[in-house]
């Protein structure tokens, strides 16, 4: 199988990227996108990767992103150091980062970086995965993946949200979705590995030793800035792209967690937790319906969410209290375990335990309110 790269496809120039992106989004918007799907994505040497044209969302939804086929280009070699290194200077303290744990390796990976490429083909040990995030919906994802399997950004938009394609088989995926929309694997749910997104100032404080990915991609793009521009990243500014299902129950930019029960389609049952609504220090939710016993962890200031479910493997329920000015250290249980912000026992009975991950990920309220219509707010 031919593995397409990015580097043949993308002109390092970015600025060339600018100018393409907007007039692709001027262009589409002007066209209300009705045949979006319909143009092929090229790959090196204008050959053509035989894509389905069967969709399981709806087609019309599916909007040209512009940049076409690894047009943002994946990273499948990273490159990682220590957060003291000087090629990371440039990280702003207030920007966020993504963060992963896989049995003893931490490794972050900053939003400055990700912006321009979406996806991280990684693996720790004999474990392989792929970090995606989309800048225009805030999300972050990690998808493990199959040795020898890589994702890509397809250049479709389903909702602002990154439709990704896989390079063995040749399908699309849903990153908000987690399953495969379009392809060989359409209808597949992806397994997923949790992740943390929080700043970079509280991510050096709480892993001070984790290995950072570095800028060593070989493109000259301006890591340094917004890609799209500060504004962006806050309150009720505009989308990309338009929005099917408007909210205004909270404004388009907050973040928060989301926890999905079953499958993340349209109809799941989802509650959606603001980062903003945990107030200082570390406070948790314990979080019941007919499905999970959840218990979210989060704060205000520290501006990060996580959620696991409060049932071992064992059928042991945890009594679980928060921990403050211990990070990474969030909780502790009736047994005396410390759990981490990742889930693993650092301390007591059942160290190097971990529980089991809620179906949740990070992201801007208007991108969970398009997603998943109908969905709580916990207050």
């Amino acid at each position: 199988m031919k593995f397409f790269r990015a580097d043949r496809l993308f002109h390092h120039k970015k600025n060339n990227f600018f100018l393409f992106l907007i007039l692709a989004t001027v262009s589409n918007l002007l066209s209300g996108c009705s045949d979006s799907v319909t143009v092929q994505n090229e790959g090196p040497g204008n050959e053509r990767p035989q894509f389905s044209d069967d969709w399981i969302i709806p087609k019309e939804e599916v909007l040209d992103g512009g940049p076409g086929l690894d047009g943002i280009p994946s990273i499948d070699n990273p490159v990682f150091g220590n957060i003291s290194s000087e090629s990371l200077r440039f990280l702003k303290d207030d920007r966020l980062i993504t963060g992963i744990r896989i049995g003893d390796e931490v490794r972050g990976y900053p939003h400055q970086i990700l912006d321009w490429h979406e996806v991280v083909n990684d693996q720790i040990g004999g474990d392989y995965f792929a970090i995606t995030y989309c800048p225009l919906t805030g999300t972050d994802i990690a998808l493990k993946r199959e040795a020898g399997m890589e994702f890509g950004v397809s250049g479709l938009i389903f909702r602002n949200n990154l439709i990704l394609y896989d390079r063995t088989f040749y399908s699309r995926y849903s990153q908000m979705q987690i399953r495969g929309v379009n392809g060989p694997m359409s209808g597949t749910q992806l397994e997923t590995f949790p992740v943390i997104q929080t700043s970079w100032q509280v991510w050096k404080k709480m892993y001070p030793d984790s290995k950072i990915l570095l800028p060593n991609t070989s493109f000259s793009f301006g890591y340094s800035g917004f890609l799209y521009g500060e504004d962006y990243l806050s309150g009720n500014s505009a989308t990309v792209f338009p929005i099917k299902h408007q909210d205004n129950r909270l404004e388009r930019k907050v973040r928060g967690i989301g926890i999905i029960e079953g499958v993340a389609q349209e109809d799941a049952n989802v509650t959606f937790f603001p980062i903003s609504n945990f107030g200082e220090g570390i406070n948790l939710i314990n979080h019941s319906t007919h499905r999970i016993e959840a218990v979210i962890t989060g704060s205000t200031d520290k501006n990060f969410a996580v959620a696991f479910q409060r049932v071992l493997p064992d059928g042991k329920v945890l009594e679980l209290t928060a921990v403050q000015g211990s990070l990474p250290v969030i909780m502790t249980d009736q047994e005396g375990n410390k759990w981490d912000l990742f889930g693993f026992a650092v301390g007591g009975p059942r160290k190097g335990k971990h529980l089991t991950p809620v179906l949740s990920y990070t992201g801007y309220w208007f991108a969970w309110a398009d997603f998943f219509p109908g969905l709580s707010i916990y207050e």
